[in-house]
């Protein structure tokens, strides 16, 4: 579960930086009045697509997490007995 979580963990890393990479390059289209090239590329689109993936990842952590959590309450009840 644990790996689980940390495979999460790096994927959210992993889509941060491409937002940022993205962001970066819309920011120099515009600034070069480039707007076409920014459709073309759907690039509004793609980042906002990742800031929902990346929400999704943050959710899924959670809920692993708390399920973790969860089990090991459990097993110390158990133990407790």
């Amino acid at each position: 579960m644990k790996e689980l979580i940390q495979g999460y963990t790096n994927s959210c890393k992993l889509v941060q930086n491409r937002i940022h990479e993205l962001t970066q390059t819309m920011n120099e289209l515009k600034k070069n009045g480039n707007e076409v090239e920014i459709k073309e590329q759907n690039l509004e689109r793609r980042i906002q697509l990742l800031y929902t993936e990346h929400r999704q990842m943050h959710e899924i952590i959670q809920y692993l997490t708390s399920y973790m959590r969860r089990i090991e309450q459990r097993v110390e009840k158990k133990n407790l007995l």
